[in-house]
Formats: structure tokens, C-alpha cells, sequence
């Protein structure tokens, strides 16, 4: 291209250069503001930096075979330089000419502001992606287009870089470009010369104060893209798109001539949200856009990103797409990197990693976070070195005042001593207190800072001193890669640094390995054959075939319907070590398998019974693992309270519990198999369906204290009566060990068979009571149920606790009651309590109350049923559905014997009795529910009895703008299909 057709936009200092100073007109094909890049027929643009000025370079640029110069100044009047009163303007000019003005070409948005640039570039690429846009992004992250990626030292590039990439774009097929323009690059001219057809400005907060001096200089350099680039200035009077909850987007929506459209999560607006929920796991929520509206779910979290939604909707609707293709674009964008970014790890904590570097950020996320938090919040953070001081008191502030722990570090120090970085944090903190470990150990809940210049230490220290359930964020480098030291730049990530420590503490609870000794003693026997080496050691002990580790023992358990001993054949093939089988197995196998057995390096162990045999080495862990232990059954109940019991533990003490419905003579061991010796308390559930079960396992289990929830009529059919359950539930105390707390329901009609039970065994110091009896040791006081919650004074000991669940039913206040009374034992403190029992969510299948749709509200109780559980269930759903519509969904109560016709019965009674609006039943025993609620006044035309199927479609034509439905029944019902058909319906 001609020299002359480049600088046709510039402002020459003279009127025709190549008339006034007889400068040749040459062909240029390269051009750079960098000399050591120019080459022959080059044009090289002097460029005044901050460390270096491109005059000084200019009798280089023509040494390496320049054709000519761009410049300010020509002091030495070297011939072929063109003076202009801007060369970073006049560069932007050039550029754009060399690359054929490609933003003309593109459908081009811009977005600026302090945070959130970055996350809405990706929510708007997924919406472009959605529509079949072919897009690329130049930002923060990176530069991308279709399936390629380039690092970008900043995040918006130099005039000829910006200029190459989006003339790459579009040589490549590219037809929509996002770009995040940043206040260097708009005062700097790199982005002039672009043709914009949408503007975004999503904030303004402090930042880059070390650049422009004052907030009001950065706020006029970013209004100057409004100004300069959109409405007239852009392509079709491009319109922007403001976040007027930001008070400096509402005074450019008040100000700006050009075309604008506002967006809010405050107020009613071009584009606003409504129904908003948010937590831990995401948003969720209804998009109000001119053209309508739809709902939406999100991964993302948080206010400041739903603004970041509503700017990406925003600018999609200006550039008229469709609803249904933003919907799509929005629940289809990924996680955005380093942006309130969810750190997988195999521990239970949740962890965020966020490129938060400004006062405004880092309160952002925190407070966003500390909404959701219902145990600690702990953040590691530093400041950038060589930019603004002055926000490095605010920022320590800021961390200290929304977290609990706050662990302050480096970040990137540049050429500054982190030392000094630090010490200039630390001058805002005079009010907060400087922790140690120790302090933590003596009192988990102590706020305050702590300082760890070694950003790889601060992160493992955040890690190594949480609990679980709480929240680690390591703010500031977000998707960097790299740490800017006084040294030279190194590897660094903070994502790869947490989950790395991660595995670390992980592997503290690795389950107690088992040499052959160890399997001895527990078995109480010695093998029958072994060919390994003395010092072998197996990582667990396995009964499942299929997913057996290759590092694992298998123990062959022998049922009515299964035989583990099948698949040993198998499992010596796949290379299996060590075997655990009945007596006289080895002596079943035919000639040639025994020969390969004993050619083999294996062990086998012979016992009379390898159920009887799983125990003994469940008890053996136990021991030896050295934990506290307790105990929990019940007719109901028991699930919710060793989860409550659970969530309260962990805010002091590594534990382990039970998982899904492991209670039984299998599942118990099996969960005393994981402890490790780094656990400090196990909570374990015992179910049983006949006399003798829970004894069992209490002499596995070994308890320190023993929780009895209830009885009530249940498994009958084994038990014969409510006596006998209460008599079989007593067994439990019949391992305690020495010095143990038995733990009973003041309020069970069946007390004085349980305190007896309790009271002849000499190994328990101290019996217990919860509920509202007068004599109860744990009693609750002022509860009030909420819509998707209970509130309640604990009281105790002279002591009062103001507590809150995370449940409308009230029955769950005795679960808590009976948690908290094995809390005060272990010595758990108060603010322990009330943090476990914020933090404890309803299980699924049991009394978990969740909106299905706009207007339905579901209880999901399927997990199982007995009569004492349904009529509670009933009070719930009457309680909370309020007389709104109201449908009782209701499954058969199974293994109720004799009683079972009457039982049903009375609870159409109850139904009856209750307001409820619908009865819908599924199975023969609900025959006599129906009865039973007709019999008592029930109209026939609220009863439905039929498929689950039909029962889902049923539910969708009586329901209206609100209704409540419970849905029940016995575990073998699997009432929860009805649930899951809903869903499928609705979808």
C-alpha cells in the first residue's frame, strides 16, 4: 500500500509532506513501532513510551531499511520523516488503513468498565456460538477464534495489533468480534479507528489510579468510548448498553446522546431480572428483556454476575437476536477462567479462584460469597507492585471485614519488595487481629489475618487450616499463569497450587492400610494359604467385584440371592492379591485352580462366616483408627439427625459418617472400613428390620454415645409390636463403651422401655434427654416456621442458642435438638452449632422442599414412609402450603403386618382432618387411605388413584398459580418416579 493511501487520516504537520519536504511516495509493506522489527520497505511509528521513546530509534528503523517514519519530533531533520501532531493516534490510523479497516466487515461490541469486562465477553461469545456465529474474543484471557488461542500481554492491544488480529478474523471466517476495551487502551488510541456496533459498560470502581491520578480522570477516559465510538460515530447509530445499578452508568445513561439501553437488578428497566435465586451452586431466575422474557439457570454466581448476564443479554438485544438463542447462549457458557472460578478437589470445601485486584472486586465476590457461607469464609490475596498504593489498605480491609480468616500474601510484586507490599496492606487492618495457627487450634472460630509472603504457602496454609463446608478464595491472578517477581517471571497458578494441596490434605484420610498381620488379628486366624511377602500391605478391603481396586483384599459375602465366591476365579486373573472367604472354599476348587492359586503370590483367609468376618475387621478399624463414635437409630429421623449431626461436627473435628443408606449389617462396616487415623469423630446410622440387627452392630460400632430419635410403629411384621421396635432400638446401648452418654426422646411414648434399657447398662455414665418434656435436658422454645425455614431457641445448661434450619418442618427441630445435645458432649461450641446447623441441607427424599416450576412448590419425602413420618409429613405440607392448592401424593406403608389395613386408615383419617385439597394414591394398601378420608368427610372428587404416570399428569391439570404437593411413600414404592416424570413433563 502507497505511503501517502496510510497516512490519508492523519494529522500531518505539514500540509502535503511529500510536496513541503520532498518525501518519495513509497510502496510499504510492513509496519511496527518497534525498530528492532522494521524491515526493508517498512514503516517504523516513533512511539513516546513510559520507559523507552521510539525518536531515539529512528536512525535505527532506517539502518534496518525503513522506507520512512511516522514521528512527533525531527530534531536531527533526518530525511523521509513524516511529522504529526500524535503518532499513537496516527498509528491507529495507519494500522487500520494497512489491514483494509476490517472492523468494518465485522459486527463489532465493545465492553468496558472496571470488572466484569471479562465474564461478559464469554457470556456474549456463548450467545454469538449459540446463533451460529462464527466469533472471536481479543481480551483480558487471551485472543480466540475458531478453535485457536494466543496470549495477549494485555488486554487491549496496540493499535497494529488490535488491527492485525481483527484482519486475521476476518481472513478466517470470522463475522462477530467482542473486545474488551480497557481505559489504557482507550487513552492510549489503540482501539481508534474501529467501527463499533454495540458499546457495554458494565462498572466503574477504583483501579489504575496509578495511571490516571484521580476516579474522575478514569471515568471521563471511559465515557470517551460512548462519546467517540457509538451512536453516529459507530456503525447503524450503534447503541450502548449500561449497568445503571452502577451510579456512573446511570449518569451516562442521563447524559449520552447516542442510542442506550439500561439493564438492572434493582429496578424495572430495558432489561432487569426478577425471581432471582442465589447460591453456592448458581443463579437461577427469570431475563426481562423489551421482546419478553425467559427463564434461566446458571453456574454462575452471585449479583455482580447477573449484572454481567444482563449487560451480555443487553447487547445481544440490541444486536436483535432472539430470545430463545440468548436463553441457550447463556445456560451453555462454560465456567469463565479465573472468574469466581470452582476449583474441583476431593475435599469438601468449596473453592474459588477470582481475578479480583480492585477494592470494588474483592467486596464483590466476598460479600457475595459471605451470603452463601454458612460456615467460613477464608481469603488469600496481595497487591500488585509497581500500581496504585493507595488501595492496598482498602483491599486488607475489605478481606479482613468479609472473611473470617484472611491470609495475606504476594501477588504479582514486580520490582518491589513483597515485604513492603505487605506492610502497606497491613496499615489498614488496626482493628483486625493478627492470627497464628495456635490461635485457631484453641478457637476455630477466631477471625482475624494472618501473613504468609509465600503466595504456594499462603494457598496451602488456606487449605490446611479449613473445615469443612467452608469457602477458600485466592483472589487476585485469577487466570494467570505466572507470578512478576523481582527476579524474572515464573510459573505460577493458583489452580494448580489448591488442588495440588487438595490432594495433600485428602490423603490424610486415606483408610488405615492392612498388613497380613492385621487382617489376623481382626479374623482372629490365621490364612490358610499365603504366598506374599511378610511385609505386603493391602489400601482396603473390597465386596464389590466390579469395582474393586487392584490394590484391595476381596471378601466374598454369601447371601440368598448372591455369592461373592463366583468371581474369585475372575479376580486372580485380573491380578487380585488377597482373598477372605468361608471356611473349606479353597478346598471346592478343582485341581487346576488350586494349582494356580498356589503358584500365585496370594493370601487367603478361611472364616466360619464372612458377613460375621466383614464385622470384625469393621471393629478392628475402629479401634485402631482411635475415633469418638456415635450412634444413631430410630423409627425416623435418623438420616436428618446424623446429617445435622454431621454439619455441626465438621465445623471442629475431621469426621467421618455414614453414606446413603449404609446402616445395615453391610453398610455399617463397610463405613467403619474408610476411617482413617487422621478422622477424630465417626457419626453412624443403624437401621434394622428384625430383633438382634442393631445389637450387632453396636458391638461393631462401639459407641461413645448412642442416639435413639423415636419409636413408632414400623417394620411390624418382623417385630410384631411397637413394644418390640422400642425393645430392638434399646439394643444399640449394647456396645457402648465405658463412660458413654445415651442420648433419648423425652416425648417417646415408649421412654420408660428405652431409660431402663439404658440405665441397667453400667458402661453408661450419663443418660439424656431432648424434646419438650418438662424434664428434658435439651428443650426448644420460641419456634417459628418460615417459608423455607425454622427458627428456635435451643436451651440448655443455663444456656440459650438462638438457632435456624434450613427446613419448614418441625419436626426436624427434635433432629436438631438431639445433634446439638451430642454436640455440647464433645465439647463443640456455640457459634459451632448454630454455623453446623445453617449450613445442613434436607437429603434427598426426605422432606426436601424445592420450587419444581413457577407454580409448584415440591416436598419430596420418598425416601420412606411409616405412619409417625406421613402424618408429620401432612403437617407440613398443611402448614406451609397455608390454604394454597394442596396435594397429598401418598405410596403404600410397607412391612406394617397385621396392623397395616387400620394404619392406612388412620391416616385418611388424617387427611380428612388436615384441609388438605387432594388425595392421590399409588398402590393396594392406599385403598384403605381412601376409606379412611371418606369415611371422615373427604370428597371422592379431591381422590385420584391410579399409575404414577397418570398421577404426574394428574397433578399438572389441578394445579394452579401456586400449589404445594407432598410426595411419599415406602422405599419400595419408589415414589420418587412420580417426581422425576413431573420434571420430564415440564421440560
Amino acid at each position: 500500500m502507497k505511503l501517502s493511501a496510510l497516512i490519508k487520516d492523519c494529522s500531518l504537520t505539514a500540509a502535503d509532506p511529500f510536496e513541503d519536504m520532498d518525501i518519495h511516495d513509497p510502496d510499504i509493506f510492513f509496519i511496527s513501532s518497534n525498530s528492532k522489527q522494521i524491515r526493508p520497505n517498512g514503516l517504523f511509528i516513533a512511539i513516546k513510551g513510559f520507559e523507552a521513546d521510539g525518536h531515539d530509534y529512528i536512525e535505527q528503523a532506517f539502518e534496518k531499511g525503513a522506507a520512512a517514519v511516522i514521528a512527533q519530533t525531527n530534531p536531527k531533520n533526518i530525511n523521509n520523516v513524516i511529522l504529526v501532531e500524535n503518532t499513537r493516534l496516527a498509528m491507529a490510523s495507519i494500522a487500520a488503513n494497512f489491514y483494509g479497516n476490517p472492523s468494518k466487515d465485522l459486527t463489532l461490541v465493545g465492553i468496558t468498565g472496571t470488572n466484569g469486562k471479562t465474564t461478559t465477553t464469554w457470556l456474549l461469545e456463548s450467545i454469538f456460538k449459540a446463533c451460529g456465529f462464527s466469533t472471536g474474543v481479543i481480551g483480558t484471557i487471551n485472543i480466540r477464534y475458531n478453535d485457536q488461542t494466543f496470549d495477549t500481554p494485555v488486554t487491549t492491544p496496540d493499535s497494529i495489533d488490535l488491527q492485525k488480529n481483527l484482519y486475521n478474523m476476518k481472513q478466517a471466517g470470522v463475522t462477530h468480534v467482542i473486545m474488551e476495551v480497557s481505559s489504557h487502551g482507550l487513552d492510549l488510541n489503540r482501539v481508534d479507528f474501529c467501527r463499533f456496533d454495540a458499546g457495554v459498560f458494565t462498572n466503574l470502581t477504583q483501579d489504575h489510579l496509578d495511571y490516571h491520578k484521580t476516579i474522575d480522570a478514569y471515568f471521563d477516559c471511559k465515557k470517551r468510548f460512548f462519546t467517540r465510538f457509538l451512536g453516529s460515530n459507530g456503525k447503524n447509530d450503534a447503541p450502548a448498553i449500561l449497568n445503571i445499578d452502577d451510579p456512573k452508568g446511570e449518569s451516562l445513561f442521563n447524559s449520552l446522546a447516542c442510542p442506550n439501553l439500561a439493564v438492572s437488578t434493582k429496578k424495572k428497566t430495558d432489561i432487569f431480572a426478577q425471581s432471582v435465586k442465589d447460591d453456592i451452586h448458581g443463579l437461577s431466575g427469570t431475563i426481562c428483556l423489551p421482546g419478553g422474557s425467559f427463564n434461566l439457570t446458571t453456574s454462575l454466581t452471585g449479583k455482580f454476575n447477573l449484572e454481567n448476564i444482563l449487560c451480555a443479554a443487553g447487547a445481544a438485544h440490541a444486536l436483535n437476536i432472539k430470545l430463545e438463542q440468548i436463553k441457550k447462549g447463556l445456560e451453555n457458557c462454560p465456567a469463565v477462567p479465573g472468574r469466581l472460578e470452582k476449583i474441583n478437589t476431593p475435599i469438601d470445601r468449596y473453592i474459588f479462584v477470582d481475578y479480583a485486584h480492585t477494592p470494588d472486586a474483592l467486596e464483590s465476590i466476598l460479600t457475595t460469597l459471605k451470603q452463601m457461607a454458612p460456615k467460613r469464609i477464608i481469603t488469600v490475596f496481595g497487591c500488585g507492585g509497581d500500581r496504585d498504593r493507595s488501595k492496598r489498605p482498602l483491599m486488607g480491609c475489605i478481606a479482613c471485614k468479609t472473611s473470617d480468616i484472611t491470609i495475606i500474601t504476594s501477588d504479582n510484586p514486580r520490582s518491589e519488595n513483597p515485604d513492603e507490599i505487605i506492610n502497606d496492606i497491613c496499615e489498614g487492618l488496626d482493628t483486625f487481629d493478627k492470627l497464628s495457627e495456635n490461635d485457631l487450634s484453641f478457637d476455630p472460630f477466631k477471625k482475624g489475618y494472618m501473613v504468609e509472603v509465600d503466595r504456594k504457602k499462603a494457598l496451602k496454609k488456606a487449605v490446611f487450616i479449613s473445615k469443612p463446608g467452608d469457602i477458600i478464595v485466592a483472589a487476585g491472578k485469577g487466570h494467570e499463569t505466572y507470578q512478576i517477581t523481582n527476579t524474572g517471571t515464573l510459573h505460577f497458578d493458583d489452580k494448580e497450587e489448591l488442588k495440588n494441596s487438595a490432594i495433600e490434605f485428602a490423603d490424610q484420610f486415606t483408610p488405615i492400610a492392612w498388613k497380613t498381620e492385621d487382617l489376623s488379628r481382626a479374623l482372629n486366624t490365621d490364612p490358610v494359604f499365603s504366598n506374599i511377602k511378610k511385609n505386603h500391605s493391602f489400601s482396603g478391603i473390597s465386596t464389590d467385584s466390579r469395582t474393586i481396586a487392584q490394590t484391595h483384599i476381596f471378601l466374598a459375602l454369601k447371601g440368598e440371592t448372591f455369592d461373592g465366591h463366583i468371581f474369585i476365579k475372575r479376580l486372580i486373573d485380573q491380578g487380585i492379591k488377597g482373598f477372605i472367604t468361608q471356611k473349606g472354599f479353597v478346598d471346592t476348587l478343582d485341581q487346576n485352580t488350586r494349582k494356580k492359586i498356589f503358584q500365585s503370590s496370594l493370601i487367603i483367609f478361611e472364616t466360619r462366616d464372612t458377613l460375621t468376618g466383614l464385622g470384625q475387621l469393621a471393629r478392628y478399624q475402629r479401634l485402631r483408627s482411635n475415633v469418638k463414635l456415635i450412634a444413631i437409630t430410630g423409627s425416623s429421623g435418623k438420616t436428618t439427625t446424623r446429617k445435622i449431626t454431621q454439619e455441626i461436627f465438621k465445623t471442629q473435628y475431621h469426621t467421618h459418617a455414614t453414606t446413603g443408606n449404609f446402616n445395615n449389617e453391610i453398610g455399617l462396616p463397610l463405613t467403619l472400613l474408610n476411617l482413617s487415623h487422621a478422622h477424630e469423630w465417626a457419626i453412624v446410622e443403624m437401621g434394622m428390620n428384625h430383633p438382634g440387627e442393631i445389637s450387632r452392630l453396636s458391638r461393631i460400632a462401639l459407641p461413645d454415645i448412642a442416639v435413639v430419635t423415636n419409636t413408632a410403629g414400623v417394620h411390624l411384621e418382623g417385630l410384631g409390636s411397637v413394644e418390640n421396635v422400642a425393645t430392638a432400638k434399646a439394643e444399640i446401648f449394647e456396645g457402648i463403651r465405658k463412660n458413654a452418654t445415651a442420648i433419648l426422646f423425652a416425648d417417646d411414648p415408649r421412654r420408660c422401655i428405652l431409660e431402663a434399657k439404658a440405665r441397667e447398662n453400667n458402661a453408661i455414665k450419663t443418660v439424656l434427654f431432648f424434646g419438650s418434656g418438662y424434664d428434658a435436658d435439651f428443650q426448644s422454645a420460641d419456634i417459628k416456621t418460615l417459608a423455607g425455614s425454622t427458627q428456635f431457641t435451643a436451651k440448655f445448661n443455663d444456656q440459650k442458642i438462638a438457632c435456624s434450619i434450613n427446613s419448614p418442618a418441625l419436626f426436624m427441630v427434635d433432629n436438631c435438638l438431639a445433634a446439638i445435645c451430642a454436640a455440647s458432649i464433645a465439647g463443640i461450641c456455640r457459634k459451632g452449632i448454630k454455623k453446623g446447623l445453617r449450613a445442613f441441607t434436607p437429603v434427598s427424599g426426605r422432606m426436601n422442599i424445592f420450587r419444581l416450576s413457577d407454580s409448584i412448590h415440591m416436598i419430596d419425602d420418598t425416601y420412606n414412609a411409616n405412619p409417625a413420618s406421613v402424618t408429620q409429613a401432612i403437617n407440613t405440607l398443611q402448614r406451609v402450603s397455608a390454604g394454597k392448592n394442596s396435594i397429598a401424593v401418598l405410596g403404600d406403608m410397607l412391612e406394617l403386618g397385621t396392623k397395616s389395613d387400620r394404619l392406612h386408615r388412620q391416616i385418611g383419617l388424617k387427611i380428612a382432618l388436615s384441609g388438605i385439597s387432594k388425595l392421590f394414591v399409588f398402590g393396594d394398601q392406599t385403598k384403605h387411605m381412601i376409606d379412611g378420608a371418606v369415611e371422615n368427610g373427604f370428597s371422592e372428587d379431591n381422590i385420584f388413584h391410579g399409575s404414577k404416570d397418570e398421577i404426574a399428569r394428574k397433578i399438572l391439570e389441578q394445579s394452579d398459580r401456586e400449589t404445594w404437593i407432598l410426595v411419599k411413600g415406602s422405599r419400595g414404592m419408589a415414589m420418587e418416579n412420580i417426581i422425576q416424570k413431573l420434571q420430564t413433563l415440564l421440560n
